[in-house]
């Protein structure tokens, strides 16, 4: 097993993740049914990972040094820093991840390109990438969602400045990358929720499943061979990720 080992200089770190290794995947049971044997499947991958996949993301708390709630604290700080990916939380929190593999970076424009080519048809609002930040109306954090949708009615009421816009998009869709820990993963789509995006979907590779969230709290599992709907938030928009994550 490979030990990875992180140091970053600031008194206040709250949590670095070290470790790493390889899952490996036994299915014990041959009378089990296939959706048996796949759950199986499925918790050893999640125990691995969150045990042991090395991760890229670590949590600072300032105290009362800097004051998140500024923008322009913000946008200064990732400005020094092009290479990293700032957010804040609701606690006045800085959150910091470290650049994605590209494997990552090619699902995420793929995602993107899937929204932007349904929005040229439909014109219903706007498509933003992962280098976009919100400020979300009842946490006050700042997030960054790797694809996302607001409706033009809703823009149009927003003033058009040079800061981040207060509010939670229609739509967003988060990934989850090799370095990503699911519990907070969950956490963060849990948080738009709060805030009040209307339809998110965390999709995960590492088992193949796509966790969906709505506003009125319903949230349900499906699996990569199951057609995404964008219900009524995205009106006609369809998603098959066979067509992206091709089958091994």
């Amino acid at each position: 097993m490979e030990t990875y080992i992180t140091t970053i200089e600031t008194e206040n770190v709250l949590s670095v993740q070290e470790t790493a290794n390889t899952p490996i995947l036994v299915a014990k049971n041959i009378e089990k049914t296939k959706q048996e044997i796949d759950k199986e499947i499925n918790e050893q991958i999640e125990k691995n990972i969150e045990t042991a996949e090395p991760y890229f993301q670590c949590v600072l708390n300032f105290g009362d040094l800097l004051d998140f709630n500024e923008d322009e604290v913000l946008a200064t700080l990732s400005s020094l820093n092009p290479h990293l990916r700032l957010e804040t939380d609701k606690n006045n929190n800085l959150i910091i991840f470290m650049a994605t593999y590209d494997s990552t970076g090619e699902i995420n424009s793929e995602l993107n390109a899937e929204l932007v080519f349904w929005n040229r048809q439909e014109k219903l609002g706007k498509v933003y990438d992962s280098s976009t930040g919100f400020r979300m109306p009842i946490t006050n954090a700042v997030k960054s969602p790797d694809v996302s949708f607001i409706l033009h009615s809703r823009l149009e009421v927003l003033e058009n400045q040079e800061q981040f816009r207060t509010i939670a998009p229609d739509f967003v869709i988060e990934l989850r990358s090799s370095k990503d820990k699911l519990k907070t993963a969950i956490a963060k789509m849990e948080e738009y929720i709060e805030n009040g995006v209307r339809l998110g979907w965390l999709i995960d590779p590492q088992t193949e499943n796509v966790h969906i969230y709505r506003l009125n709290g319903n949230h349900t599992t499906q699996n990569f061979d199951e057609t995404l709907s964008g219900e009524d938030v995205l009106p006609k928009f369809e998603l098959n990720l066979r067509s992206i994550f091709k089958k091994k």
